[in-house]
């Protein structure tokens, strides 16, 4: 048997509804022989009769009342595919503001957010990225102020919406001639016997481990503080002690340093990084946004789960 045509389909529903092929066709601008044509072709297809005529016009028999529920379904899903196909291939214009932990921004977030503008970069969109702590960050897209955030998933985000953005692991930077620089792997209590390099973020991120168990006991000596990760690592670059940050930071502001990267043994340096938002906030140009950041890391988060 040939396809059945979804034209005809979405015609015959219209008219089980109206109960008249005269109405159908005054709304569709077409002749009503034509609808009845179509009618009389899908019947025969079928090999059933889908229609029979009352005094008013028509009504659905019951084989005709089964196919209009089940034609009904596929001509609603046939709509939702052609208007998200339109609405993708949609010019995009408005400006978005996007919160985010210093720590993505300075991996993986600034080439991503760099990716989406260029492919967009016909289109009038206009970004607005602002660095801060993850609770604040949850704080700014609860209030409305930013339509997506970026955030260690360790943070509370009970009311918001969330997909997986990328997953990391926190490392130590130290000098190559640092005495634990030859190891593969080490724990936060063997780098804490040493000197430290912290930076602001960093020691809210400490004081935050230390609430939820994830760091007990004796903690670290900090010999210096900067405000920037970038001036943490180069501090740690020439020798005054070990700087604790992210692998995919390291990754990115580590090149041409004299430096040993090594991941953290604890459980909670595996770090999962989620995109936050509020659905009823969701413009197109924040769906396509979310879509794309969602989608850059995909593979290498399954194959580290």
């Amino acid at each position: 048997m040939k396809d059945l045509d979804l034209t005809t389909l979405r015609l015959f529903v219209e008219v089980c509804d109206s109960q008249s092929i005269k109405r159908v066709a005054e709304r569709e601008q077409v002749d009503a022989s034509s609808i009845t044509k179509r009618l009389a072709k899908l019947e025969a297809q079928l090999k059933t009769p889908l229609l029979k005529r009352i005094r008013q016009g028509v009504q659905p028999t019951p084989e005709g009342a089964l196919l209009s529920e089940q034609a009904r379904r596929l001509v609603n899903d046939a709509q939702k595919i052609s208007n998200a196909m339109l609405q993708r291939n949609a010019p995009l214009k408005g400006t978005l503001t996007i919160a985010t932990h210093t720590s993505s921004m300075a991996s993986v977030l600034t080439d991503d957010l760099a990716h989406f503008m260029n492919l967009h970069s016909s289109h009038q969109v206009n970004l607005i990225v602002k660095e801060m702590l993850s609770k604040d960050v949850v704080q700014m897209v609860r209030d409305g102020t930013a339509a997506v955030g970026v955030i260690w998933d360790i943070t509370e985000t009970s009311d918001l919406q969330h997909v997986e953005y990328y997953t990391d692991t926190v490392a130590a930077v130290m000098k190559r001639n640092h005495p634990l620089a030859a190891r593969s792997v080490v724990s936060y209590e063997e780098l804490i016997e040493y000197d430290l390099i912290t930076d602001r973020n960093a020691r809210h991120t400490e004081a935050m481990l230390k609430r939820s168990g994830g760091i007990e006991g004796k903690t670290g000596r900090f010999v210096v503080q900067l405000d920037t990760r970038n001036s943490a690592i180069r501090m740690a670059a020439h020798g005054v002690g070990i700087y604790i940050c992210t692998l995919k930071v390291a990754e990115t502001q580590c090149q041409n340093l004299d430096v040993a990267v090594i991941p953290l043994t604890n459980s909670w340096a595996q770090q999962r990084i989620k995109i936050i938002f509020q659905t009823q906030l969701q413009t197109p140009l924040v769906k396509r946004l979310i879509d794309h950041l969602a989608h850059q890391h995909l593979e290498v988060s399954r194959a580290l789960s």
